[in-house]
């Protein structure tokens, strides 16, 4: 599922938040190390529902911390509804990436 190698884009916004989740999960079943998830988890309850269900050890995020420079301080003192979501646009984060 890594976006180079696949077939259908992996990190925009028609694909759904933490989609890839059950696949972390399900690999983890699997093995005896630690399990990363990510892809499109772009809010902490995302990332903490997906640890609680089991589903990963870790989460990895990207783009929500280029979305908001402040996402961690704004989560860690509760003020998750000022946190400026990434959407999944790539405007920002690839578009300026990959240009000349």
């Amino acid at each position: 599922y890594g976006w180079h190698e696949a077939r259908v884009p992996t990190i925009v916004t028609s694909v759904p938040r933490a989609a890839f989740a059950g696949v972390a999960g399900r690999l983890r079943q699997e093995v005896n190390i630690p399990v990363v998830a990510s892809n499109r988890i772009n809010m902490p309850h995302e990332a903490n529902d997906l640890i609680a269900r089991g589903d990963a050890d870790m989460v990895s995020m990207a783009r929500p911390f280029l979305a908001d420079a402040a996402f961690v301080a704004k989560a860690a003192s509760g003020r998750v509804d000022e946190i400026n979501t990434c959407i999944g646009c790539n405007q920002a984060c690839l578009d300026h990436t990959f240009a000349n």
